[in-house]
């Protein structure tokens, strides 16, 4: 890197602030130049962009009033069809094409034998000539074929309402011509094509009439590159823009024809071209307008030219400034220099003589008063010096007795933490302890709880015992009160069978009184002879009703009998059993009172186990507290015998410290001398 030695603070402002100067003034004029082409260029696309706009919405107008005649045509002969003949025909189209004067000629086109089976071509078609409408029959004809035509066959084929051809030359009129065409049916059967020609010309005049300031031109081009129109409209739909002459203009219609709008550059014999193109709807032609790039911006480039003259003035006007300015700021420096030097030289008597308020004059008078202020010092250091050689005298004996005082201090600071090391050993031990109580307090807890809680399930258990006691005791005196009832029941069933014994005795003595009787009825019917017979009959009748009575009883009185023993059997069972019951009844008591006497016990054992674990959890509260209050006591210790630690080393530190006061109160003593010395060597009066 190169340095650039100044003898003069002018040549070195000059040399340091006009090149950024120039610098900025030519990037501000850059800036200016773009950011207004910028604008420019802004404004014009949007005015470009309007005037394409308004050119095509012009074009579609023209258009469409084109496009509707095919249009209502077609769909006014859709119902008719064949119903209508060709004078009717010329009738309607004469009538539409009287709406239109762009529109050149209106044709309806059959498909083959559509119109009628027998006719192979039928068509009707209108034009225009020299202001008249004429109607010919021509082109029915199989020379003419019009079924084969191109714009035949894209009505046909479209699935459109409409659908428009390229445009071409006509040579009969001399005119460029755009036909429409419109395919017709007769219930989504296809019938026919309704064409419609449009002259171009005034189309193509509006095209030539479109002028962008003083040169500026437009042209317009189908969607092949074909010159549809340009500025004088000559050599039109004779050559593709692909192929003009003019290579640079070729180079841009690929881009032209492939997008469907944006701006482009070329070149002519004029110079540098800008073209603002876009795509006109439906037809898909291309609409153009040319502005010279050098009429474009000859304002622009005027008012940079007038810009860098003005920029050239205020350089040479500021170079004198800073000329004028910098000399001023030189002389004043010189003053300063001349009483920087006094001072140098030890002389602090000189003065900078003060003509002016600005910074200078402020610069002026500070130095000034610094040179008296640096005298005042100067002479006060002296007194000072004097005063610092005896005080550094005092300060060292003072020293001396401060390091003495500091070093026992560090002795006994130390015995503290030796102390202190020791206490807090003893306290780290008893946290262990406190903690290692803590742990096993906290185990007997949760024994305890189990404990506890083994208590309350005995309980529950015992409460539940006790129940089934209680059911089992209602289900005993149940079973005794039917016992007894039982034991009654059999004692009445042995009553009634002693009187069903006795009973059957009276039976027995009955048969056996009744058979006496009957004996002795035979005996006097024997007596009595023939009137005696059927008593005799009667008698033996009541005999053997009397030995079956008495057969009877005897078997009755045996099942009596056995069935008095068994009632006996049975009472004593009954006894024997109601016995058993009324044991069974005791010692049911006596357990349900043994359960309430256990329950009643594991009661107090869960009360006390709960107020048990009560207690331990207080204890467990309390010790946990105690652990905590150990740890912060151990880490209080192990905090002041780090800060005993501290202090002692501070201590040290000072001792070391008041060692270094006393060896600089010798240094300054000695520094005092040498400064008295140097302040006898300034001028001060």
């Amino acid at each position: 890197m190169v340095k650039f030695h100044f003898k003069s603070i002018r040549t070195r402002t000059l040399v340091t602030i006009l090149p950024w100067l120039i610098l900025s003034m030519f990037v501000l004029s850059a800036l200016s130049y773009s950011y207004s082409k910028q604008i420019i260029n802004a404004e014009i696309q949007d005015k470009m962009a309007y005037q394409l706009n308004a050119t095509i919405n012009n074009m579609q107008t023209i258009l469409t009033a084109h496009s509707k005649i095919p249009e209502s045509l077609a769909r006014t002969i859709e119902p008719v069809g064949d119903k209508i003949d060709k004078g009717k025909y010329f009738q309607i189209i004469q009538g539409l094409l009287s709406t239109n004067p762009d529109t050149f000629g209106v044709g309806i086109w059959y498909e083959p034998y559509q119109y009628k089976n027998y006719l192979q071509y039928y068509s009707s078609y209108a034009y225009r000539d020299n202001g008249r409408i004429l109607f010919s029959n021509d082109y029915d004809t199989k020379e003419y074929n019009y079924p084969e035509k191109e714009w035949y066959l894209l009505g046909k084929n479209t699935k459109e309402t409409m659908v428009w051809t390229d445009p071409f030359y006509d040579k009969t009129s001399g005119a460029m011509i755009l036909t429409t065409a419109v395919p017709f049916y007769n219930n989504n059967k296809f019938q026919g094509v309704v064409t419609a020609n449009i002259n171009l010309t005034n189309l193509q005049q509006k095209i030539s009439d479109i002028h962008v300031g003083k040169n500026g031109w437009a042209f317009l081009l189908d969607q092949n590159g074909n010159f549809i129109a340009n500025k004088d409209n000559q050599n039109a739909m004779n050559h593709q823009i692909l192929n003009d002459p003019n290579v640079s203009l070729a180079q841009i219609g690929k881009e032209i024809l492939s997008n469907n709008n944006g701006n482009a550059i070329f070149s002519d014999e004029g110079g540098s071209n800008k073209v603002y193109y876009q795509t006109v709807p439906d037809t898909f032609w291309k609409l153009a307008i040319v502005i010279s790039q050098d009429e474009l911006y000859q304002k622009l480039n005027d008012y940079f030219i007038i810009s860098l003259m003005i920029i050239i003035v205020l350089i040479c006007f500021i170079i004198m400034v800073i000329y004028f300015y910098s000399l001023y700021i030189t002389n004043n420096i010189k003053k300063v220099n001349i009483l920087s030097q006094s001072m140098s030289n030890g002389d602090l008597t000189q003065t900078i003589p003060i003509k002016t308020i600005d910074e200078f004059g402020q610069m002026g008078t500070n130095l000034n008063t610094m040179a008296s202020n640096m005298k005042t010092i100067l002479l006060q250091v002296a007194e000072g010096a004097k005063s610092a050689s005896e005080t550094s005298v005092l300060l060292s004996d003072n020293a001396e007795q401060s390091a003495k005082a500091t070093e026992e201090i560090a002795q006994l600071i130390q015995e503290v933490a030796s102390s202190t090391h020791t206490q807090l050993s003893l306290t780290d031990e008893a946290f262990e302890e406190t903690t290692d109580m803590f742990v096993n307090i906290k185990k007997i807890t949760q024994r305890i709880e189990l404990s506890s809680q083994s208590a309350e399930d005995a309980l529950q258990t015992a409460i539940e015992g006790k129940e089934n006691i209680a059911e089992a005791v209602n289900q005993i005196n149940v079973i005794s009160r039917n016992s007894s009832d039982s034991v009654a029941i059999v004692h009445q069933l042995e009553e009634k069978s002693k009187k069903i014994n006795h009973i059957m005795t009276l039976l027995s003595t009955i048969a056996k009184q009744t058979n006496m009787l009957a004996l002795n009825a035979g005996v006097i019917a024997a007596q009595a002879g023939a009137n005696g017979k059927t008593f005799t009959v009667i008698s033996r009748e009541i005999r053997l009703l009397a030995e079956n009575s008495m057969q009877s009883n005897q078997e009755i009185d045996t099942l009596v009998t056995e069935i008095q023993e068994d009632i006996s059997k049975a009472v004593k069972a009954m006894e024997d059993g109601d016995s058993a019951v009324q044991e069974g009844k005791l010692l049911t008591k006596k357990a349900g009172d043994s359960f309430t006497n256990i329950l009643k016990l594991v009661e107090g054992v869960s009360e006390q186990a709960g107020e048990m674990t009560n207690e331990i959890k207080w204890i467990q509260t309390n010790m946990q507290k105690m652990v905590e209050i150990m740890e912060v006591v151990s880490n209080l210790y192990g905090s002041s015998a780090s800060s005993t630690n501290h202090i002692s080393a501070t201590t040290e530190e000072q001792t070391a410290a008041i060692q270094e006061v006393a060896s600089y109160s010798s240094e300054l003593a000695h520094m005092a001398k040498v400064l008295q010395q140097s302040v006898a060597s300034f001028k001060l009066k």
